[in-house]
């Protein structure tokens, strides 16, 4: 009994030591991309849209490895279903929960390279800034800006998805799912574009609102991230019209989707 004790106290002292290093590693390596890659991108690309795909690489990878080191430090463990579905789609909306703050990086580590709807912390976050502003990814500052900024990006390059958290924010520790913002309900309407779902499970939870990094849990945790197929919009809605009545209606069958598959992967624990 005090054996087993022991162990588990030098493996959670070992997972609290790793989840450090593995947030510097990403702090490291935002620097380099603003401090390093990104002045060679802005000389060697011929345009900004050709500079911004490349960086959006750079990311794409950078971010693998990191998840990578996460997995074999052995604080994270991972599994994907229907990436196939991500990887040979056409242009489409990204949806997806936000139960951990980890979310985002092992999505677009995942799928290709596309554009992302982030908030305006993470530009003046010095560590975040740089990749940030060198992929162009869009501010959510809150405004009608932000939805047009969307609208304009997809018009621009037909050859790439978007990616958005309409919750806003990480779901808070033991909450199913935050109340949808409008955002992505909007963006939808506006440029008829096919929604494509992803659920997202932490087990057990970490890195959610307002929860520290070094809150670990007591053993290594588990994110399943199932792909949904995409919803059509005149499957959801019969008016396709852009007007406040229906970007609520479709907001709200969006967020009654999500909160029935997260449901179900409660009750079957």
């Amino acid at each position: 009994m005090l054996v087993k004790l022991i162990k588990r106290k030098i493996n959670y002292g070992w997972r609290v030591a790793a989840t450090g290093m593995s947030f510097v590693s990403f702090g490291v390596g935002g620097v380099v991309i603003a401090g390093c890659i990104a002045p060679i991108l802005k000389l060697t690309a011929k345009t900004p849209a050709q500079r911004e795909q490349q960086a959006k690489l750079v990311i794409k990878y950078a971010f693998k490895s990191f998840v990578l080191l996460v997995n074999k430090l052995g604080v994270m463990s991972y599994h994907i279903e229907g990436l196939e579905k991500l990887q040979s789609a056409p242009q489409e909306l990204v949806i997806a929960n936000h139960p951990t703050l980890i979310d985002v990086v092992l999505l677009l580590a995942a799928m290709k390279p596309a554009h992302c709807v982030v908030k305006q912390a993470l530009l003046d976050n010095p560590f975040t800034h740089g990749p940030i502003s060198s992929a162009g990814y869009i501010i959510n500052a809150g405004s009608e800006q932000f939805i047009q900024d969307c609208i304009a990006t997809l018009k621009q390059d037909e050859q790439s998805s978007l990616l958005i958290f309409p919750e806003g924010t990480r779901t808070a520790k033991a909450e199913i799912l935050n109340d949808f913002q409008r955002g992505a309900a909007n963006i939808a309407l506006r440029t008829q574009l096919p929604i494509r779902p992803i659920v997202i499970r932490c087990t057990p939870s970490t890195l959610s609102k307002n929860e520290k990094w070094y809150k670990i849990p007591q053993r290594a945790f588990h994110i399943e991230i199932k792909i949904m197929d995409a919803l059509q919009l005149n499957d959801l809605l019969e008016d396709l019209s852009v007007n406040p009545r229906n970007v609520r209606a479709l907001n709200r069958q969006l967020q009654q989707f999500f909160y029935r598959e997260l449901s179900k992967t409660v009750a079957n624990e």
